[in-house]
Parts: C-alpha cells; structure tokens; sequence
C-alpha cells in the first residue's frame, strides 16, 4: 500500500471473485447473472463492474445513462440495463453504445424518432406491489394496447418490497403471482420477452422460482447483507465482505479530565485521556450520527470516536492502543488483528442498512485493488 493516501478504501478482488462464485452456485445454468453496479458501484467503484464480468457475471445493472456511457467508454462491452429512467431524448443518444433501457410509460414510443421503437432494447417494467417505478398490474392492458403493433420487448421485469422478511411470505408471494399475471396477460397479445427477471439480492436466496432468465444482484456480490437475521439465515453461502476502508493517525495528544472535544462541546473527558486525530470526516462519508458512538481499529484495538466529528476530522480515544505512531493505519470499516468494525455494525449504530453506509463513501477517495 502507498504510504501517499491519507484515507481511502481497498477491495479486494479475490472476496469479490468468491461472492460471484458463490451466487453463481445458487442459480440454474443457464440463469442469466446481473452485477447490479449503480451509484458507485455501492461506493466501491466504477472498476468494479469489469472486475464481475471478469469473474462470471453476464450483464450490469446501472442507474442512468452517464453510468452506462462511462462504462462502455471504459471498453465494457457486456449488455448493461439502465434501471432508472431515461428521458426520451437521451435513449435515442444513447442507442449509439447498444445501451438497454426501463420503460414505464406508454407516451414514450411516440417520442422515439430515431428509428423504429422496435429496434431499441427496451424492459417493461411491472409495478407489482412495491408502488415505486413501472406499469401498475392494472393499468397493463391499456399500456398493451398503446404499444406500436408487433412489438417485442428484450425484457420484462419487476422487484420485490420484502423478499428479505423470512417469517411472513404472504406478500412476496403475492408479488409473484402479480408478475406471472402479467406475464400471462403480455403473451396473450404475443408480446414474449427474452428475458424476465425479477429476483434481486435477497429474493436470490429466499425465492428459487423468481430466478426465471436472469437475476439482479447488488449486495450480496459485495459481501453485505440485507439484515442480521437474514446474515444468519444464509451465512452458509459463503459471501465475503469485498470493501474496507481505512485512514491514518495524523496527531496525537493528552488531554486532562474535563477536556472538552470537537464543535459544541458535546462531550468531555471523563479521565485523563490519550486522542488520536485522524483525517476523515462526514464529508468523506462517515455518518456524524456516528459520533461519541462509532469506533475505528488502530493497533488491534477498539477506539472510540469522541465528541462532535467534523467535516474533514474526527477525534478517537486511543488510550487503549499500543504504540501508536504518527501515520499509523486506522480501519474505519474492515479488519485489524483480531477485530472486525463491519458495515453493519456502523449501519445498526447509524440507525439505517449498511447499503447506505458504503455507497455514500465519497467516490473522491481512492479505490485500490488488491
């Protein structure tokens, strides 16, 4: 590792390969795999996404058209699907890097000019249940019936509210049989997609009939999970966390009893007290709910974040670390000698999931690959 960076994140390469091998063993053969790699990559990179094409995945899921573009500048050749919404004017531009693209709207086939609409690579996308983007159940046929005469979508797909719940199965039940409705109804009116795909992460594991042609997995492929329980659940299948993050120790001090830390005096020391600068801060994207209350690894030991953190700062307890020079690594997410701070453990003290706790790591830091 350079010594040059002050704080950046490492991925290792060998947990990502593991993780797509260990979602490959839960899918048929001929399953199609989706590395879904928007906003970051969940904070872990656009490198990334060619790193899961190397190892076994088949197509990307991004966000938007900028993620797809940078993507396919990059040399990605893979099929990637934009899952966001794209206004009309940019399918046509993006149709120049063989992009595929959601579609929830009935009005938007006659704002494709370029063309025909049938020679886009267009998913319908179904809202089953979740009310977020696409077509209602309900509202399907009159969508069906606005469509340009013979047209065939590449893909039709939906996504689960609570695939993650393992005590009460009745509404992502509901959901499926939603889809395959909908599936019905669409072949009723000889509209056959290649490619249906509704499972994301967590139906991946709780819902083997949702696979259908392909599935769409973000953080599993990371090494994360959903929830405790549901870690607990499926422990077994073996995902590694692929992302730790680390800062260095910049300043070091002894301050007396009654010392107060950072902005607003929000915390004094109860004892006389050994602290620890380092270089990191909310802008960096460690949450300042974190603070007094999170804890970073420096020499193998557990130190407390204490008072108020600031935007580039944050102040540890490190009375109960050992020798600790000026520069030395601290681990803000990931391992250090016995003791491992996970993105969960930050995720169940911030009060959110630890989806959120990676992909707001500022995409400035540097992402190393080892």
């Amino acid at each position: 590792m350079s010594i040059s960076y002050k704080t950046w994140v490492e991925i290792s390469k060998s947990a990502l390969k593991n993780n797509v091998n260990a979602v490959r063993k839960l899918l048929k053969p001929e399953t199609k795999l989706m590395a879904v790699v928007k906003s970051n990559a969940y904070g872990h990179g656009p490198a990334t996404a060619g790193l899961f094409l190397k190892y076994g995945a088949d197509w990307l899921g991004v966000d938007n058209i900028d993620e797809a573009i940078e993507l396919r500048r990059a040399g990605i050749k893979k099929p990637i699907l934009i899952l966001g919404y794209t206004p009309p004017e940019r399918i046509n531009k993006g149709r120049i890097y063989d992009l595929r693209f959601t579609i929830y709207d009935e009005g938007i086939f006659n704002k494709l000019t370029a063309n025909k609409p049938e020679s886009y690579k267009l998913h319908l996308k179904i809202d089953t249940g979740m009310s977020r983007q696409g077509v209602p159940v309900n509202d399907l046929p009159k969508f069906v019936k606005k469509l340009p005469e013979g047209f065939q979508f590449e893909g039709v797909f939906s996504h689960f509210a609570n695939a993650d719940n393992l005590k009460d199965r009745t509404y992502p039940d509901f959901q499926m049989s939603e889809f395959d409705k909908s599936l019905g109804l669409l072949a009723s009116k000889g509209i056959i997609p290649q490619m249906r795909h509704m499972a994301a992460t967590t139906a991946l594991f709780t819902m083997l009939g949702s696979h259908f042609d392909m599935v769409r997995t973000g953080i599993a492929l990371y090494g994360l999970w959903a929830s405790p329980d549901f870690a607990g659940k499926f422990k077994k299948a073996g995902i590694k966390p692929v992302l730790s993050w680390k800062t260095r120790v910049v300043q070091m001090k002894k301050i007396k009893k009654g010392t107060p830390v950072g902005y607003g005096i929000t915390e004094r020391v109860k004892k006389d007290t050994k602290i620890g600068i380092l270089p990191v801060g909310y802008y960096d994207g460690y949450n300042r709910v974190l603070s007094s209350r999170g804890e970073v690894l420096i020499d193998g030991a557990r130190c407390r974040v204490i008072g108020r953190m600031s935007m580039n700062l944050m102040v540890v307890d490190i009375s109960k670390s050992g020798n600790v020079k000026i520069w030395d690594e601290a681990v803000l997410i990931g391992k250090q000698g016995k003791e491992h701070v996970t993105a969960e453990e930050l995720a169940e003290k911030s009060g959110t999931i630890s989806y959120e706790i990676v992909s707001r790591i500022n995409p400035l830091l540097p992402r190393i690959y080892i």
